[in-house]
């Protein structure tokens, strides 16, 4: 009998166990049920309070009304400084042949490469004038003729390789420069050319001082094309001297081919030499921009007051032994009239021949 008890009692207390093991397991779950809803209900709030925000920013910008969108003629009316643009052309050596084995194929030149850099050169500066002109009001172009268009017989191995004689080497290239000045002067509205002789284009074996000129080619090729200019809006200002200068409003241009310049070697051994030189024809005639090439090295700093111009011949075996490869390009820059000063300078590359054969 004690022991039915005993059994009822334990079977009762196990009962209760479960009992409460299952009260627990729901308590659990409605605890973990309202948190649940706590954080939804907190959530929603949140929720909420963003889309207030957010009625409230809509609500603020009642009344404003969008800017009208610049039109073409709002555009144009933009005030824009007066500018000219400045083409520098010079070291062609038109009749000069590089054979690719003498400069480890860098280059290959001939009258027929002479005459794709010319007209890759033309179209170059007719883009980039006519995208200059979004930014300024560009009128006038300056056109500087720098000299050494052909390379001449001023040395045996000069004429070794020359394709054409001095005189038929001038006729040649002043053909191709005919057209570029009318080309250009087809989208100007004032165009001057103004000139210097190199070193090269001379008919004499050594250089002469005072009486250099007069043993030109290429000073008598621009009297030439001077005297047979049918443009009206060209003129030509010829330098009779080893500097040319030009007045651009008051903004004044020196111009020399830069054989008197002597350097190191290298665009950036020019710095030095360039800023002596220019200093000197300071003391006579102070300039504001001096333009000069001969080194077949392109290269400008803004402040540092002159442009050196690159060359159209590129690399050769006198510059395989003097300088390093340089690709074929010539110099265009704008002179801004509203600032005076140089505000932009670039070389235009003319190289399109020797890019074809590159991946």
């Amino acid at each position: 009998m004690a022991k039915s008890k005993s059994v009822a009692a334990d079977v009762a207390g196990r009962l209760d166990a479960a009992s409460q093991l299952a009260n627990d397991a729901e308590l659990a779950r409605l605890r973990a049920e309202l948190a649940s809803y706590r954080n939804r209900y907190k959530a929603a709030l949140e929720q909420i309070d963003r889309e207030r925000e957010r009625a409230d920013s809509l609500v603020s910008l009642q009344g404003i009304t969008a800017s009208k969108t610049l039109t073409k003629t709002v555009k144009a009316s933009r005030k824009r400084h007066a500018a000219t643009a400045i083409l520098m052309l010079s070291d062609v050596h038109a009749e000069e042949r590089v054979l690719p084995e003498t400069v480890n194929g860098e280059n290959d030149y001939s009258l027929d490469v002479c005459q794709l850099r010319m007209e890759e050169l033309e179209q170059r500066f007719l883009d980039c004038l006519e995208h200059e002109r979004n930014q300024a009001d560009i009128r006038r172009v300056l056109i500087w003729l720098g000299g050494d268009f052909i390379t001449g017989h001023i040395h045996p191995d000069c004429a070794e390789v020359a394709q054409l004689s001095p005189m038929n080497a001038t006729r040649w290239i002043a053909e191709r420069l005919r057209r570029m000045i009318d080309a250009i002067a087809a989208h100007a509205g004032e165009v001057i050319v103004c000139t210097n002789a190199g070193n090269h284009g001379r008919s004499t074996e050594k250089n002469r001082i005072a009486t250099e000129l007069d043993h030109s080619w290429e000073q008598l090729m621009y009297f030439t094309l001077a005297r047979e200019e049918k443009s009206k809006n060209v003129s030509w200002q010829i330098a009779e001297g080893h500097l040319g200068y030009v007045d651009l409003d008051g903004f004044l241009v020196r111009t020399t081919h830069g054989h008197s310049i002597r350097f190191a070697g290298g665009v950036y051994g020019l710095a030095l030499p360039a800023s002596k030189a220019i200093a000197r024809w300071d003391a006579g005639r102070k300039a504001d921009l001096t333009i000069f090439g001969h080194y077949h090295s392109w290269g400008w700093l803004r402040g540092s007051r002159y442009i050196a111009n690159g060359s159209v011949i590129g690399h050769s075996p006198y510059a395989e032994r003097v300088a390093s490869p340089e690709r074929p390009c010539q110099g265009m820059a704008i002179v801004d009239h509203g600032r005076q000063e140089v505000t932009r300078a670039y070389p235009l590359f003319c190289d399109r021949d020797l890019r074809k054969g590159t991946k």
